[in-house]
């Protein structure tokens, strides 16, 4: 996959946001290194790993999600290394673990601020040795696998607490990527948006239903704390109750008409839209050059970079 092709791998975007995490997964996913995601509940950290995947000379080779929060500490080493038969209480065979069948492949190792500080550990020798042990076995096994790991927690506050163990949180700074909460994206919401009735409308063999400026304000207005996948899943309940006809603001869910229906929503999206043609039009005049257009506005060079980050604006040209 070449990296201009992110795009359609569940990594929609515009903004400027977007654009630099592409470019950092197309610089990072043909490494062989450990990378971290960081992103809040959402955000697509999987899609970001399966691209850094199938950018990497390992795209061949498996895939292999795991998601550390959903198991106790003596059944993750179990899950994640294997174990012997009679390693402990129901193991009747032995089993191979997640690092096995990612064999050659990737390990995407998701929650992973959900570990116990001892499983942390064991990650972490696991990490720098290449080597593990079954659970019941006392010989080592190699393993040739690339870890890509994520988590939406807030690590220095747990460092800080004793809840994360620092050296792993000094691995984990070295090399990250962050995916940008859908909040600050933008116009992205609405590029997305559209996106995700396209597919819903297609699996239903219906016409692609349109959206009323209304609607559209409402979705720039809400803060999307479940993030693409909340959009994502509301795009599909206006899709099945829309079904061809425009979408109105009484199809959506309760908490987006109530922003569809408030003075001061309507009031935040025309002041906003008014703030972009002011800021696009300084970048344009000055040919993107920042320095320019900030002094014509009367704000700081990294204040202007703050708004053309916010506003979801894409800079123009080379």
């Amino acid at each position: 996959m070449k990296p201009e092709a992110l795009a359609f791998a569940g990594l929609l975007g515009t903004c400027p946001a977007m654009k630099h995490l592409r470019l950092e997964i197309g610089t990072l996913g043909p490494s062989d290194m450990w990378i971290h995601v960081f992103g809040e509940t959402g955000t697509g950290k999987e899609n970001v790993a399966r691209a850094l995947h199938d950018l990497s000379p390992r795209s061949s080779r498996p895939f292999v999600p795991f998601n550390a929060a959903a198991f106790t500490d003596e059944l993750l080493m179990a899950e994640l290394f294997g174990h012997a038969r009679g390693a402990f209480t129901g193991a009747l065979t032995a089993r191979e673990g997640y690092v096995a069948k990612a064999e050659g492949g990737t390990l995407f190792v998701d929650e992973l601020a959900e570990m116990s500080p001892l499983a942390q550990a064991r990650l972490l020798r696991f990490l720098q040795e290449k080597e593990y042990q079954r659970l019941g076995e006392t010989s080592s096994r190699k393993a040739n696998v690339r870890v890509i790991s994520a988590t939406n927690a807030d690590l220095p506050r747990r460092v800080r607490e004793g809840r994360f163990r620092m050296d792993l949180w000094f691995r984990l700074k070295a090399e990250r990527i962050v995916v940008p909460p859908l909040r600050e994206r933008g116009a992205d919401v609405l590029l997305l948006a559209r996106h995700f009735l396209r597919i819903q409308s297609a699996a239903r063999g219906e016409t692609v239903p349109l959206v009323t400026h209304e609607v559209e304000r409402a979705l720039l207005a809400h803060p999307w704390p479940g993030n693409v996948r909340e959009l994502e899943n509301e795009m599909q309940r206006l899709a099945v109750r829309a079904a061809g006809r425009a979408v109105v603001c009484e199809d959506l869910s309760a908490e987006l008409r109530v922003r569809a229906g408030s003075p001061v929503s309507g009031l935040r999206a025309a002041l906003q839209r008014t703030e972009v043609e002011l800021v696009r039009d300084s970048l344009e005049r000055h040919e993107w050059i920042l320095a320019r257009a900030a002094a014509e506005l009367g704000i700081t060079r990294q204040a202007l970079w703050a708004k053309v980050r916010r506003l979801g604006l894409v800079v123009s040209g080379p």
